[in-house]
């Protein structure tokens, strides 16, 4: 994942809310994430970003925000706010083991991308019981397709600590794939996070994705 640092621009000033806004929201409710943004803000003023974006924090969620914008590309005259790049399987299971740290229920993370393989979407799109998430291929596609989205990856975190995928994730993935298959939208890579590592499909050459 890209590790630009974030340059700021008087009028970038609206995006960077954005995307402050729509992390938060990816975590929790509309209300909560209202409240927290506020108080996001008011301890960390946009205007600021350059020099807050760089120190630690120590509430995971926040940490979290930081990680993300640390990793966004916000560049001059471009319409979106760009949220990170997928540069490779690796690093971009590293960073997730990080996002998921001490999650105590498994969540399912869409990350849409443009032709660039730029992150123009990232969202939580189900959140299950502490050993199970019910979802259907149909519900996360339809997210998608809310976006300009040239393919997507897709991560959930075993909150078990242990990465191996379990015959419903290599059922669920191949679906996924299929359907992608059908809407023009490949799969990229499915992860799996646990505690100390992760799991890629594409890695392990369990997912073939053409994108020409």
């Amino acid at each position: 994942m890209n590790s630009t640092a974030i340059v700021t621009y008087p009028d970038w000033t609206a995006q960077i809310k954005q995307l402050i806004g729509t992390y938060f929201l990816t975590h929790l409710a509309p209300k909560p994430a209202a409240i927290a943004t506020q108080q996001f803000m008011g301890r960390y003023p946009i205007d600021q970003v350059a020099t807050w974006s760089q120190q630690p924090v120590t509430d995971p969620l926040w940490q979290g925000l930081l990680t993300a914008l640390q990793c966004g590309q916000l560049l001059q005259r471009q319409p979106r706010v760009v949220l990170g790049q997928v540069f490779g399987s690796q690093s971009l299971g590293s960073a997730l083991q990080h996002d998921f740290a001490q999650q105590v229920q498994e969540q399912l993370l869409l990350l849409c991308l443009d032709t660039k393989n730029q992150i123009v979407r990232r969202q939580i799109v189900f959140q299950g019981t502490l050993n199970t998430c019910p979802v259907h291929p149909r519900e996360l596609f339809q997210v998608a397709l809310q976006t300009t989205t040239a393919r997507i990856v897709v991560a959930h975190n075993h909150p078990s600590g242990d990465a191996t995928p379990s015959i419903a994730d290599r059922q669920f993935t191949d679906r996924l794939v299929s359907s992608g298959e059908l809407l023009g939208i490949p799969v990229l890579d499915s992860l799996i996070i646990g505690e100390n590592d992760y799991f890629s499909f594409a890695e392990k050459g369990l997912l073939n994705c053409n994108t020409d």
